[in-house]
């Protein structure tokens, strides 16, 4: 009887047997050089990555034993890449396993481009809105059978998303009491509010300098595995009200201008209501940046991940702004940013 290996708790090790197993191509064969697996700093979910080197060849291995996180990555890849849009080649898919292997697009992100080179800043910002709207003009309509269409931000979407800020940031980090009734209905008239919607386009979910690297001078994309039926809004509030990399307001301005502007290529762009678009942005960036907040603060609350604290104070910042203009008193954002600032980490 043939053991099967275990790669439940992935290590090096279980991806050197895996690939082994699966005698992959360049990776396992008799002739390859012999294949070192280095572990990389992953995202906030409970994926695990790997980098695999074999002599000159290099590739990404996403370990997901049980394929909860990865299962709709590979089929929304295919799409995306009939559609022309960078993204990442698969190589090998095994939901058994729980592996996937892609290629190596290096690790270099955005938000580290924009970072070490502040003066071409807008040019890359500017490059990574149109590549937004190549993203939405060339896959509208999302056709039939794909993840995206099994699940949307709808009214209980928003609402799910917000009460997770209420339990990781609100309760679980600040320690604040939890929200009346009536400060709950608002919320809940909110997120209701934001599911009136134009057209419904493929939404990336998570478009931000953290899931867009640089490789070769060009822009790819990553991590779309949760895309979802959306605005256009939600993708564009990600990026321009982005708490990795701050904007000022003439900025945020030009590049939703240059968004639109590239649109207009696409059929998608003539059943947008361009008059109340910026007034949408706003109050859709205000639920994206309270609902980022509450997933900073969630890294830490559930894995004991503090690196994302750090992006908490110009989240609640730029979410205090915006709440002026959109609705005022709704979120206790002023008690937040004051118990955040007495918190133990807050200085860390």
């Amino acid at each position: 009887m043939t053991n099967t290996p275990d790669y439940s708790s992935p290590t090096a090790e279980t991806v050197r047997r895996w690939i082994s197993t699966r005698r992959i191509p360049g990776f396992s064969g008799k002739d390859d050089a012999p294949c070192t697996v280095a572990t990389l700093a992953g995202d906030g979910s409970q994926r695990v990555f790997f980098r695999v080197s074999s002599g000159p060849r290099r590739a990404v291995v996403v370990a997901d034993p049980g394929w909860r996180f990865t299962a709709d990555y590979a089929p929304l890849q295919r799409f995306l890449a009939t559609k022309g849009l960078p993204v990442p080649d698969f190589l090998v898919e095994d939901p058994k396993g729980g592996f996937l292997m892609m290629e190596d697009l290096g690790d270099e992100l955005l938000q580290h481009r924009l970072l070490a080179n502040p003066k071409d800043k807008m040019a890359w910002l500017t490059r990574s809105v149109e590549l937004l709207a190549d993203l939405h003009g060339k896959t509208y309509p999302v056709p039939p059978g794909l993840p995206v269409n099994g699940r949307r931000f709808d009214a209980q979407k928003y609402r799910d998303e917000l009460a997770f800020t209420t339990e990781h940031l609100h309760a679980g980090l600040l320690g604040m009491p939890a929200p009346s009734d009536a400060e709950l209905k608002n919320v809940g008239h909110f997120a209701t509010s934001l599911e009136d919607v134009d057209a419904w386009v493929f939404c990336h979910r998570d478009y931000h300098s953290r899931n867009i690297l640089v490789h070769g001078e060009q822009l790819e994309l990553i991590d779309f595995q949760d895309a979802r039926l959306g605005p256009v809004h939600y993708d564009l509030a990600s990026l321009v009200y982005d708490p990795y990399v701050p904007l000022k307001a003439e900025e945020r301005r030009a590049l939703v201008g240059a968004y639109a502007k590239a649109l207009t290529q696409f059929p998608l762009s003539r059943e947008l209501d361009t008059s109340g678009f910026e007034s949408r942005l706003y109050a859709v960036a205000l639920q994206r940046l309270v609902k980022a907040a509450g997933s900073f603060a969630s890294f830490f609350t559930r894995y004991q991940k503090g690196l994302h604290l750090a992006y908490l104070t110009p989240c609640l910042e730029t979410a205090a702004e915006l709440q002026t203009r959109v609705a005022p008193g709704l979120f206790p954002i002023a008690q937040w940013q004051e118990r955040w600032k007495k918190h133990p980490e807050f200085k860390k």
